[in-house]
């Protein structure tokens, strides 16, 4: 702990820290990615989900049928699909990650936010 952070905390009030003490805990993972369809883009989320399931299941359908065939064309069509299905999945699970990375960003500013309002009151107070 740095001197600005002993600083920030001796200038908490009791009232201030156990406020804190409630957004302390950070959601799990799983909680991250079920918020993600409570936000205004939840449909566009939901959507993105389902496409990353389909290309998934084309992805595994694409790797069985690749180690069953049996000429060098079909070979070469099942890995090019499964290649474009991993792929898929991959662009969309970033782009996933990134939503919740979003999320945690906005929560993050509220919390500074609501810090911000508390002192303005507290020196409108004084």
């Amino acid at each position: 702990m740095n001197e600005l952070d002993k600083k920030i905390q001796e200038a908490l009030r009791a009232e201030d820290a156990e406020l804190f003490k409630d957004f302390a805990d950070e959601p799990s993972v799983f909680e991250m990615l079920i918020e993600t369809c409570r936000g205004r883009h939840r449909w566009l989320n939901i959507l993105g989900a389902f496409w990353t399931l389909v290309f998934l299941v084309l992805g595994i359908v694409a790797a069985v049928k690749f180690f069953s065939a049996e000429g060098t064309r079909d070979i070469v069509m099942w890995a090019a699909g499964c290649i474009v299905c991993v792929t898929a999945v991959s662009m969309l699970k970033i782009w996933y990650f990134l939503e919740i990375n979003r999320n945690a960003l906005t929560r993050e500013i509220k919390r500074l936010e609501l810090q911000i309002a508390r002192l303005a009151a507290r020196i409108k107070a004084k």
